[in-house]
């Protein structure tokens, strides 16, 4: 469809730069590649205003609002003013269950939600579902309400996205109304660097990034398994990047020296990568398209090698664009070591797979196809 001046879109995110949060750091790079590719102007919504200012000048001509309070009511409020002040194409709302209500109970905020899409045609993309725990865990409360705001979502909005197969099954199940669904994995929000060294060329130093909880499992549960990475990578080094220092980082793993950078902006993270031979992420290999650190590492032809936090009896994908840590030992040659020419060859074809699958190019695409209901 041709490109029509003065098309807009609304999204609504909990949080925004300078603050670290997933879904503002994903609606902000999707709008600048829905600018760049389809002249579709952003307005973000913020629904909790950063402790920092913002400079608005680094997304223009995208421009932002904040809530008045981090509150459902107050959220509506700002944006029926938008909505007065301009005619958007659609409302685009990233959601989870935690994004708009600390507590795990979203209802209240997704009640206004479908107020909205009575009159505006609303997309969803959904970044997560639904929370699940142990009688003693409040997300075993929580579950039914968080499953409610999910239905009521799927209800009202005209078109629905997600991650990986595991929620897109889910959604299915839940889908009464008919929304039209739509896979999209999490792209980097690190950027996509256009220009890439070969493995041979960069530092013999490996990436450990993530949230600290997950850092800290990492370095207290699964020592070992680090260690036989460094070892078969002949890795020299090992940055820990994320905010806070785990209490169990190790001065070094197998003879390679261990440093921790703390938190790191996105720019001097991504050279950082670029200049990484492989990454390593706790996660779990069924859910691995949602994971925004492996799309990372995917984006910057890194080695990326997964470690199962814990077993779970669920088939993964057919494929999959990433080493699990405990079958790297296959990639082994004769002499006890993965070769460069190895591990180059798992680099290349999960970077191809990113770009064909995962980059915000493609994701900025496939929401543009969505935004009106003649597109």
């Amino acid at each position: 469809m041709p490109n029509r001046p003065n098309r807009s879109i609304l999204q609504i995110v909990s949080g925004f730069k300078p603050t670290i949060d997933g879904m503002g750091d994903f609606a902000r790079r999707l709008g600048t590649a829905l600018w760049q590719r389809s002249n579709l102007r952003s307005h973000f919504v913020v629904y909790r205003t950063p402790s920092k200012p913002f400079d608005s000048g680094e997304i223009h001509p995208n421009t932002f609002s904040y809530s008045a309070e981090p509150s459902a009511s107050a959220l509506i409020e700002e944006v029926d003013r938008l909505l007065r002040l301009e005619k958007f194409d659609c409302v685009l709302l990233h959601y989870g269950p935690y994004g708009y209500s600390r507590t795990g109970e979203p209802l209240e905020f997704v009640r206004e939600m479908v107020e909205i899409a009575a009159d505006t045609r609303m997309l969803v993309f959904f970044h997560e579902l639904y929370a699940s725990g142990m009688p003693w865990q409040r997300a075993f409360w929580t579950n039914r309400q968080q499953r409610e705001s999910v239905d009521q979502l799927l209800s009202n909005a005209s078109v629905a996205f997600s991650s990986n197969a595991k929620y897109m099954q889910r959604l299915e199940a839940m889908n009464k109304a008919g929304c039209e669904l739509i896979k999209i994995p999490i792209f980097s929000n690190i950027g996509e660097p256009e220009a890439l060294q070969p493995l041979k060329q960069r530092s013999r130093q490996m990436v450990i990034f993530g949230q600290l909880v997950t850092r800290n499992r990492l370095y207290r549960e699964h020592r070992r398994v680090l260690e036989n990475i460094c070892r078969i990578l002949r890795i020299e080094k090992v940055v820990d990047v994320g905010s806070g220092r785990s209490p169990d980082l190790p001065a070094a793993l197998a003879g390679a020296e261990v440093r921790s950078t703390g938190w790191m902006d996105e720019d001097h993270l991504s050279e950082l990568m670029a200049d990484s031979i492989a990454g390593v992420v706790g996660y779990w290999p069924d859910v691995w398209e949602k994971s925004g650190i492996i799309a990372a590492y995917q984006a910057h032809a890194l080695v990326p090698i997964v470690v199962e936090l814990e077993p779970r009896n669920i088939p993964a994908p057919p494929y999959l664009p990433y080493v699990l840590a405990e079958s790297i030992s296959s990639f082994v040659s004769r002499d006890g070591s993965t070769t460069d020419a190895g591990m180059q060859q798992i680099a290349d074809a999960a970077h191809a797979y990113y770009m064909r699958h995962q980059s915000v190019q493609r994701c900025a695409d496939v929401i543009m196809g969505c935004t009106t209901v003649d597109a």
